[in-house]
């Protein structure tokens, strides 16, 4: 049988921690030892007083080491470390790689650190005679629930021991991650055990579990987020080009099963910010070009709403696929309209924005209603008749408002008709499209002259920003089938356009909807507090019901969000600059970005107090790649969706600039509601793009918006 590598998450942290010049000689090896793992030039050294006796060490050099897992007999090898002589050796000598006889899945432990946790664990048991504020953690749990959970049998004493949920923290680095995230999801939101293990994704085989099958262990879902199969030198250079983008290699088992999952239909799966959405979805992709759609033929199409984000995905999915990349195509789902468009003879030209307001200001100066606000006449025109497709009069008089926030009789809308009607008309005299009106022109064409489009399946990212008309498009790109349309998207990122019913858009879901449920970019402590920006709203789950994150948690802690407000901007920019010189020293500038609610911040004030500083920074606009330069980065909150850091300052958060408000419209009503709930769907997603620490500061008036969210002086 052909010899089978895998790697280890944690020989990629080690790798990616040597020197250059040793990596080098690590892929040198590398490339020789997946041509053959028994040639007699690969010096296998058992190591003496190790725990686990299939541990071996491999020379790379006079004084590197790598670690392999090699059984005696079997053709799977797996590498765990590599290291300095000394430090390998002494990292290995205590480790050992168990078949979980409950779960099946390959396990690390460390003898050592499972003996000090056992140490401090109390051996005397609580009374039984008790009150039940006496009970500890998991008292009331048998043993072998407890072991359901992937819980290594000698940690058992140490599991019971704990009385708090927030005890459970200190164990995390000693435990199998999908023990301890199991034991997480019971001690702080109440699951059965049952209900656990469907939340983490964790499989318990059907017959006895084989502990000298290697080959089976690895198999498991659980071992797969840890140990990954190489298939090939070109991804084992992939591999080692990017090792800590451990997100291209290991899965958590509950993003695999969606991924490898059959559907007859279109499927939808909700998350958080920093559940791994786009990483399922580029998966997916990858996975469907793979496996289902093989075919030379056969194209998988991914979109998106924004241009950034689509560009960010296109490139992930270079480094993440191999040959099959060649028939995944990535574009903003507007971009793909207009050049369809174009394919098909139509010329396109957008309007901006100086045109559009020039074409309302000729069409209340040529109908003569200049009487009604502008703002009012807009939102009318994007939310009832662009939003429904209607083109004339008497459609408008019997369409839906709901919604909308104030009331129109009849004969207050027959009056408006002709300012619609002459503002499409000068659309119309200067040649100019809105994006609207790009992808109904698309989806008519695509329904009335029944074209087939070469994709097998289509891939939708961030869906909660598509329309009802974009929707509608993307199931008229595709003829109904099992994975035809697979999207991804939550309700609570939401900072374009207003909620659309899937269904309605012709998208039958019919049960095929899954959740993802954990965090794994930011903080528990940053998390909590960017999902109190959202405390009192309703969010909608993409198809007309209601979403909630009351099962949305990070596992990760760090330190809580700091929020400041100063009198004036000058004390908040003495303030940013302390901060960010003291960031500077402990951590690379690249992985700090400053986040304002516009543009004209960034350029008026924030900008020029870094010149000041004299500290460098790199602006991202909206065609600026967030790797073009060095130095802190600086964006709008509408610029860093899709983005992480591992610090982020969101900053002038001034109630005359947060929340932007809609001018010339009813001071009470849907509207308003609407346009607040954007605001702060759009404080949330900036605030989640931080991984280990949050800022927030405001001078002058605070926004309303942060109400009393730790707000201090």
């Amino acid at each position: 049988m052909t010899p089978q590598l895998f790697v280890s998450d944690d020989f990629l942290t080690a790798y990616a921690r040597i020197p250059r010049n040793q990596q080098k000689k690590v892929r040198e090896f590398l490339a020789k030892f997946r041509v053959d793992p028994t040639a007699a030039s690969i010096n296998y050294e058992p190591i003496h007083n190790v725990r686990d006796q299939r541990i071996r060490t491999v020379r790379i050099d006079q004084t590197y080491r790598a670690v392999i897992l090699h059984p005696d007999t079997g053709d799977h090898y797996v590498l765990v470390w590599v290291d300095h002589h000394d430090r390998a050796m002494e990292w290995a000598a205590n480790k050992i790689f168990p078949v979980n006889p409950v779960t099946g899945a390959l396990q690390m432990l460390d003898m050592a650190q499972m003996a000090e946790v056992d140490a401090r664990a109390p051996q005397q048991a609580a009374p039984a005679d008790k009150a039940v504020e006496e009970y500890r953690l998991f008292e009331t749990f048998s043993n072998e629930d407890l072991l359901r959970t992937g819980l290594p049998a000698p940690l058992l004493p140490s599991v019971r021991s704990l009385r708090r949920a927030e005890e459970l923290d200190a164990l995390e680095a000693y435990l199998p991650a999908e023990a301890f995230e199991a034991l997480y999801w019971i001690a702080n939101l109440g699951y059965s055990v049952k209900q656990a293990l469907e939340a983490v994704g964790t499989q318990i085989p059907s017959k006895p579990v084989d502990p000298e099958d290697l080959s089976a262990a690895l198999a498991h879902p659980d071992s797969q987020r840890r140990f990954h199969l190489v298939e090939s030198d070109e991804e084992l250079g992939d591999i080692l080009d990017a090792p800590l983008e451990k997100w291209r290699i290991f899965l958590h088992p509950s993003q695999a099963q969606l991924v490898e999952r059959h559907f007859n239909g279109p499927a939808r799966v909700l998350g958080g910010a920093g559940t791994g959405k786009t990483v399922v979805a580029m998966h997916r992709a990858r996975y469907l070009a793979r496996n289902v759609f093989p075919a030379p033929n056969d194209r998988i199409l991914f979109t998106t709403f924004t241009r950034n984000l689509a560009t960010n995905i296109a490139q992930n999915l270079d480094n993440l696929c191999g040959a099959e990349r060649a028939r995944i195509e990535v574009t903003n789902l507007h971009a793909w309209a207009t050049q369809f468009l174009r394919n098909q003879g139509i010329p396109v030209a957008i309007a901006e924005e100086d045109d559009i307001a020039q074409c309302w200001q000729n069409a209340l100066y040529g109908t003569g209603n200049g009487d009604w606000p502008e703002a009012l006449l807009r939102n009318e025109w994007n939310h009832v008749i662009q939003a429904q497709d209607i083109s004339d009069r008497a459609s408008y008089l019997r369409a839906s408002r709901q919604g909308q926030g104030f009331a129109l009789n009849r004969g207050q809308r027959a009056a408006m008709w002709p300012i619609f009607a002459a503002y499409r008309e000068e659309l119309t005299r200067i040649g100019k499209w809105e994006w609207v009106d790009v992808v109904r022109r698309a989806r008519q064409l695509l329904e009335a002259t029944g074209m087939r489009l070469p994709y097998r399946a289509i891939v939708v990212d961030e869906t909660q920003d598509l329309d009802a008309g974009e929707l509608r498009l993307l199931r008229a790109m595709i003829p109904e089938g099992p994975n035809d349309l697979f999207f991804v998207g939550d309700a609570h990122q939401r900072i374009y356009g207003r909620p659309v019913v899937m269904a309605h858009c012709g998208i039958h879901i019919r049960g095929r909807a899954a959740r993802l449920r954990i965090n794994y970019r930011t903080t528990e402590e940053i998390r909590r507090w960017a999902v109190s920006v959202l405390a009192g709203t309703t969010v909608d789950d993409l198809d007309g019901g209601v979403d909630s994150n009351a099962e949305y948690v990070s596992i990760m802690h760090g330190i809580q969000p700091t929020v400041r407000h100063f009198a004036q901007v000058e004390d908040e920019l003495s303030f940013l600059e302390l901060e960010l010189h003291e960031l500077i020293t402990l951590t690379a500038p690249d992985r700090i970005c400053i986040v304002a609610r516009t543009h004209e911040q960034l350029q008026k004030i924030y900008i020029p107090a870094l010149r000041r500083a004299a500290i460098d920074y790199l602006y991202l606009q909206a065609t600026t790649p967030e790797y073009a330069g060095s130095g802190i980065r600086v964006a709008t909150m509408h610029r860093v969706k899709g983005l992480e850091f591992e610090h982020v300052f969101l900053v002038g958060l001034s109630a005359d600039v947060f929340p932007m408000r809609l001018s010339q419209m009813p001071d009470e009503g849907a509207a308003r509601t609407a346009n607040e709930l954007q605001e702060r769907c759009l404080l949330h997603v900036a605030a989640t793009r931080a991984r280990e620490s949050l800022t927030v500061t405001s001078s002058g008036t605070p926004s309303p918006l942060l109400g009393d969210l730790q707000l201090s002086r």
